[in-house]
Protein backbone atom coordinates (compact mmCIF):
# COMPACT_ATOMS: atom_id res chain seq x y z
CA UNK A 1 0.00 0.00 0.00
CA UNK A 2 1.17 3.00 -0.94
CA UNK A 3 0.03 6.14 0.88
CA UNK A 4 0.19 9.70 0.36
CA UNK A 5 -0.94 12.89 1.68
CA UNK A 6 -2.04 16.10 -0.27
CA UNK A 7 -3.07 18.73 2.31
CA UNK A 8 -6.16 17.16 4.33
CA UNK A 9 -6.91 14.16 2.49
CA UNK A 10 -4.97 10.74 2.65
CA UNK A 11 -4.22 9.21 -0.68
CA UNK A 12 -3.77 5.63 -0.30
CA UNK A 13 -2.95 3.12 -3.40
CA UNK A 14 -3.79 -0.17 -2.99
CA UNK A 15 -1.43 -2.84 -5.19
CA UNK A 16 -4.38 -4.36 -5.83
CA UNK A 17 -6.08 -1.24 -8.05
CA UNK A 18 -2.25 -1.17 -9.80
CA UNK A 19 -2.71 -5.02 -10.78
CA UNK A 20 -6.63 -4.69 -11.90
CA UNK A 21 -5.62 -1.75 -14.29
CA UNK A 22 -2.97 -3.10 -15.54
CA UNK A 23 -4.66 -6.74 -16.05
CA UNK A 24 -7.86 -4.86 -18.06
CA UNK A 25 -5.79 -2.74 -20.32
CA UNK A 26 -3.17 -5.87 -21.09
CA UNK A 27 -6.46 -7.74 -22.02
CA UNK A 28 -7.83 -4.81 -23.44
CA UNK A 29 -7.01 -4.20 -27.53
CA UNK A 30 -10.52 -2.29 -28.18
CA UNK A 31 -9.78 0.42 -26.23
CA UNK A 32 -12.79 0.20 -24.08
CA UNK A 33 -10.65 -0.20 -21.07
CA UNK A 34 -9.39 3.93 -21.72
CA UNK A 35 -12.87 4.95 -21.94
CA UNK A 36 -14.07 3.49 -19.06
CA UNK A 37 -11.20 4.37 -16.52
CA UNK A 38 -12.38 8.06 -17.86
CA UNK A 39 -15.83 7.28 -17.14
CA UNK A 40 -14.92 5.90 -13.61
CA UNK A 41 -12.64 8.98 -13.09
CA UNK A 42 -15.15 11.32 -14.24
CA UNK A 43 -17.75 9.69 -11.37
CA UNK A 44 -15.41 10.12 -8.77
CA UNK A 45 -14.00 13.58 -9.58
CA UNK A 46 -17.98 14.66 -9.95
CA UNK A 47 -18.64 13.06 -6.28
CA UNK A 48 -15.21 15.16 -5.30
CA UNK A 49 -16.76 18.32 -6.90
CA UNK A 50 -20.16 18.36 -5.17
CA UNK A 51 -17.84 18.06 -1.94
CA UNK A 52 -16.16 20.77 -2.42
CA UNK A 53 -19.20 22.91 -3.39
CA UNK A 54 -20.60 21.87 0.16
CA UNK A 55 -17.32 22.87 1.75
CA UNK A 56 -15.92 18.82 2.69
CA UNK A 57 -12.89 17.94 1.98
CA UNK A 58 -12.18 14.14 1.56
CA UNK A 59 -10.23 12.63 4.38
CA UNK A 60 -9.53 9.49 2.76
CA UNK A 61 -9.53 8.35 -0.78
CA UNK A 62 -8.23 5.08 -1.65
CA UNK A 63 -7.76 3.49 -5.05
CA UNK A 64 -8.52 -0.46 -4.74
CA UNK A 65 -9.13 -3.04 -6.71
CA UNK A 66 -12.75 -2.83 -6.34
CA UNK A 67 -12.86 0.70 -7.52
CA UNK A 68 -12.57 4.00 -5.94
CA UNK A 69 -13.77 4.99 -2.17
CA UNK A 70 -13.90 8.46 -0.84
CA UNK A 71 -14.49 9.02 2.89
CA UNK A 72 -15.02 11.84 4.84
CA UNK A 73 -16.85 12.32 8.47
CA UNK A 74 -17.97 15.48 7.26
CA UNK A 75 -20.30 13.98 4.63
CA UNK A 76 -21.54 11.20 7.23
CA UNK A 77 -22.52 14.49 9.36
CA UNK A 78 -23.85 17.03 6.33
CA UNK A 79 -27.52 17.48 5.89
CA UNK A 80 -29.34 14.65 4.06
CA UNK A 81 -30.16 16.68 1.34
CA UNK A 82 -26.49 17.67 0.67
CA UNK A 83 -25.75 14.16 1.15
CA UNK A 84 -28.15 12.58 -1.11
CA UNK A 85 -26.37 15.41 -3.98
CA UNK A 86 -23.02 14.41 -3.22
CA UNK A 87 -24.14 10.54 -3.17
CA UNK A 88 -25.96 11.11 -6.94
CA UNK A 89 -23.46 13.42 -8.05
CA UNK A 90 -21.07 11.12 -9.65
CA UNK A 91 -24.39 9.26 -11.40
CA UNK A 92 -25.60 12.35 -12.48
CA UNK A 93 -22.02 13.27 -14.29
CA UNK A 94 -22.04 9.84 -16.26
CA UNK A 95 -25.55 10.44 -17.51
CA UNK A 96 -24.84 13.40 -18.40
CA UNK A 97 -22.15 12.21 -20.27
CA UNK A 98 -23.71 9.57 -21.83
CA UNK A 99 -26.01 12.25 -23.03
CA UNK A 100 -23.44 14.25 -25.04
CA UNK A 101 -21.30 11.43 -26.28
CA UNK A 102 -24.81 10.11 -27.33
CA UNK A 103 -25.49 13.59 -29.56
CA UNK A 104 -22.31 13.63 -30.75
CA UNK A 105 -22.38 10.01 -32.25
CA UNK A 106 -20.32 8.36 -30.09
CA UNK A 107 -22.06 5.57 -29.19
CA UNK A 108 -19.57 3.45 -27.18
CA UNK A 109 -18.35 5.97 -24.77
CA UNK A 110 -22.47 6.71 -24.20
CA UNK A 111 -22.64 3.54 -22.93
CA UNK A 112 -19.65 3.02 -21.35
CA UNK A 113 -20.99 6.14 -19.42
CA UNK A 114 -24.53 4.95 -18.92
CA UNK A 115 -23.44 1.32 -17.84
CA UNK A 116 -20.94 3.28 -15.02
CA UNK A 117 -23.86 5.18 -13.70
CA UNK A 118 -26.47 2.47 -13.30
CA UNK A 119 -24.17 0.22 -12.57
CA UNK A 120 -23.01 2.51 -9.45
CA UNK A 121 -27.03 3.28 -8.37
CA UNK A 122 -27.14 -0.70 -7.91
CA UNK A 123 -27.74 -0.94 -3.65
CA UNK A 124 -24.80 -3.13 -3.31
CA UNK A 125 -22.20 -2.59 -1.16
CA UNK A 126 -20.51 0.35 -0.54
CA UNK A 127 -22.08 1.60 -3.98
CA UNK A 128 -23.99 4.85 -4.00
CA UNK A 129 -27.48 3.43 -5.02
CA UNK A 130 -26.71 1.25 -1.19
CA UNK A 131 -26.12 4.89 0.48
CA UNK A 132 -28.92 6.18 -0.95
CA UNK A 133 -31.07 3.58 -0.36
CA UNK A 134 -29.77 3.37 3.57
CA UNK A 135 -30.56 7.04 3.69
CA UNK A 136 -33.99 6.42 2.77
CA UNK A 137 -35.07 3.31 4.34
CA UNK A 138 -33.34 4.96 7.59
CA UNK A 139 -36.11 7.72 7.03
CA UNK A 140 -39.12 5.36 6.19
CA UNK A 141 -38.70 2.26 7.93
CA UNK A 142 -38.43 1.68 11.26
CA UNK A 143 -34.80 1.17 12.87
CA UNK A 144 -34.65 -2.62 13.30
CA UNK A 145 -35.64 -3.18 9.31
CA UNK A 146 -33.10 -1.09 7.92
CA UNK A 147 -30.71 -3.79 7.41
CA UNK A 148 -33.08 -6.17 6.13
CA UNK A 149 -34.59 -3.55 3.47
CA UNK A 150 -30.85 -2.94 1.99
CA UNK A 151 -30.19 -6.45 2.51
CA UNK A 152 -32.92 -7.44 0.18
CA UNK A 153 -32.68 -4.45 -2.14
CA UNK A 154 -29.32 -5.87 -2.92
CA UNK A 155 -30.13 -9.41 -3.48
CA UNK A 156 -32.95 -8.78 -5.77
CA UNK A 157 -30.67 -6.02 -7.77
CA UNK A 158 -27.77 -8.70 -8.18
CA UNK A 159 -30.39 -11.14 -9.58
CA UNK A 160 -32.14 -8.84 -11.61
CA UNK A 161 -28.36 -7.23 -12.63
CA UNK A 162 -27.81 -10.99 -13.79
CA UNK A 163 -30.77 -11.46 -15.79
CA UNK A 164 -30.69 -8.43 -17.70
CA UNK A 165 -27.15 -9.18 -18.83
CA UNK A 166 -27.58 -12.23 -19.83
CA UNK A 167 -30.61 -11.44 -22.30
CA UNK A 168 -28.40 -8.32 -23.58
CA UNK A 169 -25.17 -10.66 -24.11
CA UNK A 170 -27.30 -13.57 -24.92
CA UNK A 171 -24.73 -16.11 -23.43
CA UNK A 172 -23.46 -16.27 -19.90
CA UNK A 173 -19.32 -15.79 -20.79
CA UNK A 174 -16.87 -15.90 -17.81
CA UNK A 175 -16.46 -12.43 -16.64
CA UNK A 176 -20.93 -11.88 -16.43
CA UNK A 177 -20.38 -15.60 -14.32
CA UNK A 178 -17.80 -13.84 -12.16
CA UNK A 179 -19.48 -10.12 -11.98
CA UNK A 180 -22.67 -11.85 -11.09
CA UNK A 181 -20.95 -13.66 -8.21
CA UNK A 182 -18.91 -10.39 -7.11
CA UNK A 183 -22.16 -8.81 -7.13
CA UNK A 184 -24.14 -11.70 -4.97
CA UNK A 185 -21.29 -11.53 -2.75
CA UNK A 186 -21.26 -7.85 -1.42
CA UNK A 187 -25.34 -7.90 -1.76
CA UNK A 188 -25.21 -10.86 1.31
CA UNK A 189 -22.90 -8.50 3.42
Amino acid sequence: MIELRLKQTQVRLDFSFFAVITLFLLLDNSGFGIAALCACGLHELAHLALMLIFGITADKITFYGAGIRISSDSTDRAKPFAKALILSAGCAANFIAAAVFRFLGNDAAAAINLFTGIFNLLPLGELDGASLLKMLAIRVCRPENVDKVTKAAGIISAAAAAATAIFFVGEFPFTLITTALYIFFISTL
